[in-house]
């Protein structure tokens, strides 16, 4: 909450009841001591006039979809409607300019609402960070019928938004991921060698024929075709280390880093997903969960839930998402290699540890 005193209000305010305490108490009477009565109640009852339309005041806030991408244009709606018994007189609207662009809502605006008037306000709106945070309309302004002092109070519903990260190739710019992947190690379930191996069948319809191996044909009175090999990858293993999420989950830092760390866990599990590495994902989410992206099915399975669903349960959750990060970094793994995503790196520390 904030309270503004108007000078100008007050002064006046001040002055008249100073004339009120002269009156009264040169004249005396009925008439002066209720004039002198009247200016009393004033500040007890404008205060009480404030409380009253914060009460009966009804903000509803929305977006058209459920879940929004950070970046993209969406529509906003901001539903005001006073439910009580007194008009509300020039209400500023605040709104969270530092996380959301708002386009047809302006910061401070101005509105007046009747006895049970409603106003609805629409708008465009861009998130400008990925994760889990209140945006739209975050505070609104009543002033007193005598304007003397505005009070600036949390509005009664927020918002809170669900923005998922952009899908980019921020990730390939720091992971060498084309050395990862042809690193062999692991048979592909689904992927294939360009050229045929060392494995044969008869010839069936439609293959080949420059996969026919006309010796052994020869030997076997039959045509025989080379199969091809299985692609050959490591293993590959993503361990999200998030942060702990601060007392005040809407602060704007924490928001930046938050962003950050989403985009690039998406970008690395876009690019092995979308060539068909089979990649495992480790992050906290209440408990520690794995996820296995190797096609676009699996990857949109794990982007759906990576703008809310990475958090810490517990101490025993984060506790143990670091011990895994400590001992995969300080011992060798065959046939496995584990990218180690920090959201949260000590000056001097990379974000991003590879530990082959």
């Amino acid at each position: 909450m904030e309270l503004q005193i108007h000078k100008r209000g007050i002064i006046t305010y001040l002055i008249l009841l100073a004339l009120s305490i002269a009156f009264a108490s040169n004249y005396g009477g009925p008439v002066s001591y209720v004039w002198l009565y009247g200016m009393l109640l004033i500040i007890p009852l404008s205060i009480f006039y404030t409380i009253l339309n914060y009460k009966f005041l009804n903000i509803f806030q929305e977006i058209e979809v459920y879940k929004v991408t950070c970046g993209e244009d969406h529509r906003f709606r901001v539903l005001f409607e006073n439910a009580g018994i007194f008009p509300i007189h020039r209400m500023g609207i605040y709104t969270l300019g530092d996380r959301c662009n708002l386009y047809e809502i302006q910061d401070g605006q101005e509105i007046s609402l009747d006895i049970h008037e409603k106003n609805e306000l629409h708008s465009g709106i861009t998130c400008k960070y990925a994760g889990a945070y209140n945006i739209g309309v975050e505070n609104v302004s009543l002033s007193d019928p005598f304007f003397m002092y505005t009070v600036k109070l949390k509005v009664p519903y927020s918002f809170r938004a669900i923005v998922r990260p952009q899908i980019t190739d921020v990730a390939a710019k720091v992971l060498d991921i084309e050395n990862l992947i042809n690193n062999t190690g692991l048979k592909s379930n689904r992927l294939i060698e360009d050229t045929p191996g060392s494995d044969m069948r008869a010839y069936q319809k439609g293959d080949s024929l420059n996969a026919i191996n006309w010796k052994v044909s020869a030997k076997h009175n039959e045509l025989m075709v080379r199969l091809p090999d299985k692609m050959e990858k490591r293993t590959v293993t993503i361990l999200l280390e998030a942060a702990k999420i601060p007392d005040n989950k809407e602060d704007i830092e924490y928001l930046k880093k938050r962003d950050i760390f989403l985009e690039f866990v998406v970008s690395a599990a876009w690019h092995f997903g979308e060539q068909g590495v089979p990649v495992r994902l480790i992050y906290p989410s209440g408990d520690v969960k794995e996820s296995t992206v190797d096609s676009r099915e699996s990857f949109m399975d794990f982007y759906s839930i990576v703008a809310d669903g990475i958090f810490y349960g517990s101490a025993k959750t984060y506790d143990e998402i670091q011990r895994l990060s400590a001992d995969r970094r300080n011992n060798v793994y065959d046939n496995e290699t584990w990218i180690i995503i920090r959201e949260d790196a000590k000056e001097g520390e990379s974000n991003c540890i590879i530990c082959d």
